[in-house]
């Protein structure tokens, strides 16, 4: 950061122990300091907007705002902003000396210490060596904030996952998982019709046991079927548009909802590989029964 000058001005003597200040050398000089205050906010104000962006983008993720190690880094986030707030207030103080400079200096060439604004043009001097000194001592202590708040991100178990690479994975399951209800379905359908052509050829126990058989596949296979729709969800709910913020990236760790999601998902495609498990059991012992 930039330092802003202390408002030093040469002293001007005229007769009668009259000294003044020509307007235009204390203009360079509070042009320059309101210049360079505006410099080094501007850099800060980037700064901030990026920091504020990244807490925000991981904070839409956590569950719990009050578990670590998100409550520390809102802690790190508001010292952070307090000390963006107290450095822009100070800018803007030194920007408001200025138009109060002009308003006073407006038409005069000269600013002599016999006219009533010498008392105010000695003010705005003061000041803007104390605002000066304020700036400059608050801009190291906003940059150790904003390095406190990054720092504690980047060190806490939350992680960034790539959203493509995350989709495709996903959808690849799903797809196999759509397949493999297909043949299910196809293989029931078959069976069906097996029994049914049939039915005046074996006992009617022997019938019934096979059509109870039958419903229980056509059970495990709507459970699978809810299933996939709660993956899809939970699928949507990764991708929505307002969690990734524009992003291709997407936050994960304890405490988020994209670890709850992942976690529905992977649950759901182990039930489903446990219910294709018990389906092709009760395939195996259909054929069995059925001579195959």
């Amino acid at each position: 950061m930039k330092k802003i000058l202390i408002l030093v001005i040469p002293i001007l003597f005229l007769s009668s122990c009259v000294v003044y200040y020509k307007t235009e050398d204390v203009r360079k000089t509070i042009v320059s300091n309101v210049n360079t205050a505006k410099e080094n906010q501007s850099s800060t104000d980037n700064d901030y907007r990026d920091k504020l962006d990244a807490y925000q983008w991981l904070e839409g993720y956590i569950l719990n705002k009050n578990l670590e190690p998100f409550k520390s880094i809102t802690k790190h986030k508001n010292e952070m902003s307090k000390s963006y707030e107290a450095l822009r207030l100070k800018t803007d103080e030194i920007k408001a000396l200025q138009f109060t400079f002009e308003s006073l200096a407006k038409g005069k060439k000269k600013i002599k210490s016999d006219e009533e604004i010498w008392q105010d043009f000695k003010e705005i001097k003061k000041n803007m060596k104390r605002i000066s000194a304020e700036i400059d001592r608050l801009n190291p202590k906003y940059a150790a904030a904003s390095n406190a708040l990054g720092n504690a991100i980047s060190n806490s178990h939350f992680k960034i996952l790539n959203k493509n690479e995350l989709k495709t994975n996903i959808e690849n399951n799903i797809s196999q998982l759509r397949e493999s209800s297909e043949s299910t379905r196809i293989k029931i359908t078959r069976y069906r019709r097996e029994l049914d052509n049939a039915k005046n050829k074996i006992a009617d126990s022997t019938y019934t046991q096979r059509s109870e058989m039958l419903n229980q596949m056509d059970q495990l296979l709507s459970g699978t079927e809810n299933t996939q729709t709660d993956i899809q969800s939970a699928l949507a709910e990764l991708l929505k548009p307002l969690m990734l913020r524009s992003r291709n990236e997407i936050w994960t760790g304890k405490n988020t909802t994209t670890q709850k999601n992942i976690q529905i998902i992977q649950d759901g495609i182990s039930q489903i590989k446990e219910t294709q498990a018990l389906f092709n059991k009760l395939a195996s012992s259909l054929n069995e029964n059925t001579g195959e």
